[in-house]
């Protein structure tokens, strides 16, 4: 529940920041200015896929390795990790360093404002502050794998949201885009060094350096590390891709409301990804001392608060759809009934498959499911292209009905086989919607019944 409410400030913050920075960028520096900033700072932002997972994936086996009382293990994979991701790090600052002085980036992000010394200045100061991430996702490993995966995930949370209010600071007192880059790389900097000395005083064991680092251990992780990086590419084809393949159909204006039309539908998401982030390293802990009835509890647990939530959200988001939709767009757009039902089954579906991947994700048992859902969302491009002159819109809808559907059926049936868990027993317990109250219902223990249950 700690694990749950830190996560869920997480949407907190993005919303927060959404709203408070957005009217101050154009008041300060008007549309042109701040929309040059967006498509500087979202150069560099694609470095942070260049860790290539390890990130994710040392956080997982290191906590299984606490979870079987290994802490030699966690620390020989934490320093692995480290060494690597920050000797990637350096080489792209290093050629950072050297391409932003040399390539005509001006002219290629078509830009007439930030040019001149200004622009090589700004990019490389926020790729610095991007591979800085890197150190960041294992300060956040160490949390979570001696069971302060809520703390840490709390103060990375307030760090995001000191890192924007700061640049809104330097805003508002007439700020440049240098020194606004400037003021989000000093207040990363100096939140990776209190988060350091925070998980070194609640972790004393896990530390810094080289001493314990092997490249066996790089090479173990290395499989599990690489097909990790097939979902933010099936990602991007999901969204992405099919935004293009319905502009590309149907044209601009079906892919407005294609687009809002997905982001209604899916707001019932928002929760049920908290609840998966919130049980992911209870898993890993799990798997990793051997708890096989826990690790199976933990998974039908959040399937079945993931399952109702999204369902039950999905009533009233069918019934008020189209009254939200004229409320939300001012009625510029018009609602398409039959893609908005598809694709609220489309968010059901993901909703379970999703929350029944945390356990193979959470234990390095994800390169199978990782590949299909990548093969999958190739398949869906086309076969909307098939179905769209046929079904409009809905036929891009189908085509991501058939993906959830494919991704489903994998991913449930690896996490059961992983867990040893059957279908028959864990399709039975989804439609029991008693665990979620207890959850939510949890009283304090004495503490002879906790040392009992324990």
């Amino acid at each position: 529940m700690r694990g749950f409410g830190a996560s869920a400030l997480g949407p907190v913050v993005t919303t927060v920041i959404q709203i408070i920075s957005v009217p101050v960028f154009l008041h300060y520096w008007g549309a042109s200015l701040y929309g040059e900033w967006l498509i500087v700072s979202a150069v560099p932002s694609y470095l942070a896929l260049t860790d290539f997972g390890f990130g994710s994936v040392a956080a997982n086996d290191m906590t299984m390795q606490v979870g079987k009382q290994d802490r030699d293990g966690a620390l020989q994979t934490f320093q692995s990790a480290w060494l690597l991701t920050t000797s990637i790090s350096l080489v792209f600052v290093s050629l950072a360093a050297f391409a932003v002085g040399l390539l005509p980036l001006a002219r290629w992000l078509h830009l007439s404002l930030l040019t001149g010394a200004h622009l090589p200045l700004i990019l490389f100061l926020l790729v610095t502050y991007v591979l800085l991430g890197f150190q960041g996702n294992m300060i956040s490993a160490g949390f979570r794998c001696d069971g302060n995966f809520a703390l840490g995930t709390l103060c990375s949370n307030f760090t995001r949201l000191a890192e924007v209010l700061g640049v809104i600071a330097v805003i508002t007192m007439r700020g440049t885009p240098v020194e606004a880059a400037a003021a989000m790389l000093a207040i990363r900097i100096f939140g990776n060094l209190a988060l350091q000395a925070l998980l070194r005083r609640k972790t004393p064991w896990l530390h810094y350096g080289v001493s314990h680092a092997s490249w066996s251990v790089v090479r173990r992780l290395w499989t599990p590390a690489i097909a990790y990086m097939a979902f933010p590419a099936g990602n991007a084809l999901n969204y992405q891709g099919m935004l293009l393949a319905v502009g590309a159909m149907l044209g601009p204006v079906p892919v407005v409301v294609f687009s809002a039309l997905r982001t209604l539908a899916r707001s019932s998401t928002q929760l049920t990804a908290v609840i998966q982030s919130a049980v992911w390293p209870e898993l890993s802990r799990a798997h990793g001392a051997s708890d096989h009835n826990m690790a199976r509890t933990l998974h039908r647990y959040s399937c079945q608060a993931s399952l109702w939530i999204s369902g039950g959200a999905a009533i009233p988001l069918a019934l008020l759809g189209s009254r939200v939709l004229a409320l939300w767009t001012h009625g510029k757009i018009a609602m398409d009934t039959p893609a908005y039902l598809c694709l609220l089954v489309v968010a059901i579906i993901n909703s379970l498959w999703s929350s029944s991947s945390v356990a193979l994700l959470a234990t390095n048992e994800h390169g199978r499911v990782a590949v299909i859902y990548l093969v999958a969302n190739c398949i869906s491009i086309p076969l909307a292209c098939l179905l769209m002159p046929v079904l409009n819109l809905s036929g891009a809808a189908v085509a991501m009905m058939g993906t959830e559907l494919i991704c489903c059926w994998f991913v449930v049936r690896h996490s059961l086989a992983l867990l040893d868990d059957s279908f028959a027993p864990f399709f039975a317990s989804m439609g029991n919607i008693a665990p979620i109250f207890s959850m939510l219902l949890l009283r304090p223990r004495s503490a002879a019944a906790q040392a009992e249950l324990e």
